[in-house]
């Protein structure tokens, strides 16, 4: 039983193994902590509060935060006029 543990071929699939196991559960992990990177439920306006915060935190200027404001608001009209 030990020996055929010990072959190179156990071994390596072994490895591979425990570390597609240890990428799950960083992934989760990651997922976990970053929920919003991974949910697609922000509205527009969501989006325009936190470049908003982002200005008034000295991140962003006044200028990107209309280039923003536009690219949001063609978004949303290809949204309203997608035949989807």
């Amino acid at each position: 039983m030990w020996e055929l543990l010990t072959s190179p071929v156990a071994s390596a699939v072994l490895s591979v193994a425990g570390l597609l196991v240890v990428l799950f559960v960083a992934y989760r992990v990651i997922e976990a902590l970053r929920p919003s990177t991974s949910k697609d439920d922000m509205s527009d306006h969501d989006l325009v509060s936190d470049f908003e915060e982002m200005r008034l935190g000295g991140d962003i200027n006044e200028e990107e935060l209309r280039s923003i404001r536009a690219v949001l608001a063609k978004t949303q009209e290809h949204r309203h006029t997608d035949p989807k």
